[in-house]
């Protein structure tokens, strides 16, 4: 199945650290009416973000996978991993969903195959030196 929406919190390069498992996956956002019901009609739970919360998501979905997924620009060409792909690009993905059981519980998810970039948001890492630090600077400090 193929799916378009906005990119949050992609992980599809360097993936995340769950239990004892690297798992890549991206949330789907600001997914349309139609999108939803194909979803639903593959018993794939949709969520919806709460509007009052920081990068509202509206209707959304997360894909992961246990490998990386490829990742290409929008005309095919395989995407550099230099560049970091920022909250709010609009993505379509390959994924299929899949069954599973775990600790006595099961249920349905989306894995993620393959993600293209149509329109990229650039990652902007967080400038601490912006911020105010609540720390006292430590004289006996080794480096």
């Amino acid at each position: 199945m193929i799916l378009r929406g906005q990119a949050f919190w992609p992980k599809v390069f360097e993936g995340s650290l769950t239990g004892d498992e690297t798992k890549y996956q991206v949330d789907i956002c600001h997914l349309d009416e139609d999108t939803v019901k194909q979803l639903e009609d593959h018993g794939l739970t949709v969520k919806i973000h709460d509007p009052k919360k920081e990068h509202y998501k509206g209707t959304f979905i997360t894909a992961r996978g246990n490998r990386p997924p490829k990742v290409f620009d929008a005309a095919k060409r395989p995407w550099n991993p230099k560049i970091l792909i920022g909250n709010g690009s609009n993505v379509k993905i390959s994924a299929m969903p899949y069954d599973w059981t775990y600790k006595g519980d099961a249920g349905r998810s989306l894995g993620l195959n393959q993600l293209m970039v149509l329109k990229h948001v650039e990652y902007v890492v967080d400038d601490l030196e912006a911020e105010e630090v609540p720390f006292d600077d430590e004289d006996d400090v080794e480096v």
